[in-house]
Formats: C-alpha cells, structure tokens, sequence
C-alpha cells in the first residue's frame, strides 16, 4: 500500500526514476522483471527496459524460460535492430524448452533457414524422449511440420515416433485432400474414441466425423 502512494506521489511530481526504482525494489520473480521491463517500455525508456529483460533472464536462467520475459526481450532486441541477438537469445530458448510460440518467432526473424535448423533439432531429439501418457515427445515436430504445411514429413514423422490423438486430428483435416488414408485412419480412431465415450456430445461429434468421412 505504501509502494502504491508513493507510486503515485512520483506520477504527480513526473518523476519517472523514482516509479522506476520503486519497482526495482522487488525483483524476486520472472513475473516482476516482466513488470518493470514493461513500465520501463512504456516509459520509453526502452534501453532500460532492455537491460531488466536480460538481467531477468540471466538471474533466472537455471529454470524454464520466462516467455514474458524471453519475449519481450526479443522484441526489444529486433526493435533496436539486433535480430542476430534475438534469434541467439530465442535459439537457447528453444533448445532449452522448445515450443511452438517460440519457434513462430525464429521463424519471423530467420525464415526457412531456421526451420530447418528447427525440424533438424526437432528430429534429433524425439528418439530420445520418453513416452509418457500424457505426453506425445513428436507433438511439437508434428505441429511445426503441419504448420509448415511439409505433410508428408509430418506423417512420416507420426508413423515413426506416434502423436497424440489431437496432434493426428489436426494434421488428418489439413492434408485429407493429399493424404486421404492416413486421414481416414485418424478420423476411425477418432470415432473409436469419441464413441466410448460417455457423453452425449461425444456420441454426435462422432456421428458429425462419420458423415464427413463418407464425403472423403
């Protein structure tokens, strides 16, 4: 409550330094680096903002990336026209905890070259991975393939390494017109399992994928 008025006493007098080393005071978290790293952006201060970011992802490097705060740094980076300082900052992301959202971003800044460079890694990795019930390790290959729109890769990849029902479903609606037997065979295991199923609408999403079927 104290930080809040006096806060509020710096916004009256302008004094941005002081709101500045008010938020300073308390940097336990990713989240808070987010904060200050964003009012600092929003203040224009952007070479400040810059400098928090990093700090933030250095003072908590030994956990999973922050994407608030990866992500805003990058942009930092890319607007103050270092895209190869981005793309290094983003690039250890990735291979720290890869993930769809970070991999977008390589994308935008390296294009095909760094989705090759992705897949590549991608492909390295999955073999080494283990299976868990929940947890599909070709999922994020398969996702950025489709999104790439490499189906044939894609479904490479998912006869080798297996995807989740939902990684399959996706990637059976977008390729059905090339790959119409591989489609058909998710769309069956599909049906399987929304037919045992309890629920009613799991009974008519299954009725609703039937009918598409017969069109295919």
């Amino acid at each position: 409550r104290l930080g809040r008025i006096l806060d509020g006493f710096a916004e009256s007098d302008g004094d941005i330094d002081a709101r500045i080393a008010l938020r300073a005071k308390d940097l336990s978290s990713p989240q808070r680096y987010v904060q200050l790293a964003a009012f600092c952006r929003e203040q224009r201060r952007d070479d400040l903002a810059l400098r928090y970011a990093e700090e933030g992802l250095w003072v908590f490097e030994d956990g999973r990336p922050d994407r608030g705060l990866l992500f805003l740094a990058a942009d930092l980076l890319a607007k103050a026209k270092r895209k190869d300082d981005a793309a290094t900052l983003l690039w250890r992301a990735f291979e720290k905890a890869p993930s769809l959202e970070i991999y977008e971003r390589l994308r935008r800044i390296g294009g095909a070259a760094a989705r090759d460079r992705a897949v590549a890694l991608l492909q390295s990795r999955v073999p080494k991975e283990q299976r868990r019930a929940w947890k599909y390790p070709a999922d994020l290959l398969v996702r950025v393939l489709l999104q790439e729109k490499m189906f044939d890769a894609a479904w490479a990849a998912v006869r080798q390494h297996g995807a989740s029902p939902a990684v399959k479903h996706d990637l059976a609606r977008a390729s059905e017109a090339d790959f119409p037997r591989e489609a058909l065979d998710a769309y069956a295991e599909r049906v399987d399992r929304l037919a045992n199923g309890a629920s009613h609408p799991s009974s008519a999403d299954a009725v609703k994928l039937i009918r598409h079927m017969a069109t295919r």
